[in-house]
């Protein structure tokens, strides 16, 4: 049990901090603050992750997501593992094996809206983890650019051909 170590009736209650509409779908940048593995009821494996939109109008939101780790639906266990790399190379971390080395790093990510149903509120999902192009968070293996012009051929003499 934890007091509070003051007197709680000199104290006005917090007004509420503030609505929790779900912000406009549009790409954001991101950084997670938590990720935590969890057992499911089911008894299989997942990794919660509470994330901060960082940038922009709505920097300071948050939002949450799951990714099933360890599911006995195998297209379920497939997405989940499938968000979570697309999450590292999004933090351009693609070699990352633990969420500790995800956390803080900033990301891009497309937000969706999840609508209201069986009771709850309209709220935001991450529909897709965006892969930075930029060099410093793009895997190390990139194919080298293409020439910006195509090497010219030696005039030839007129009339003669190349090998003669």
């Amino acid at each position: 049990m934890a007091k509070f170590g003051f007197d709680v009736t000199e104290v006005e209650p917090s007004a509420p901090l503030g609505e929790y509409e779900p912000i406009p779908e549009d790409n954001y940048i991101h950084k997670a603050l938590d990720a935590e593995e969890r057992i499911t009821a089911s008894g299989g494996t997942m990794i919660t992750a509470k994330f901060e939109v960082v940038k922009g109008e709505h920097a300071g939101r948050l939002l949450w997501q799951n990714f099933n780790i360890v599911n006995k639906s195998p297209t379920a266990q497939s997405i989940g593992r499938g968000q979570i790399v697309a999450w590292a190379h999004a933090c351009g971390k693609p070699n990352a094996d633990d969420t500790d080395k995800l956390i803080g790093k900033p990301f891009a990510a497309s937000v969706g809206i999840d609508p209201a149903k069986n009771g709850y509120k309209a709220s935001n999902k991450i529909k897709a983890f965006l892969i930075s192009q930029d060099d410093d968070a793009a895997p190390a293996k990139k194919a080298p650019a293409a020439p910006k012009t195509a090497p010219k051929a030696a005039p030839a003499a007129k009339g003669a051909n190349p090998w003669d």
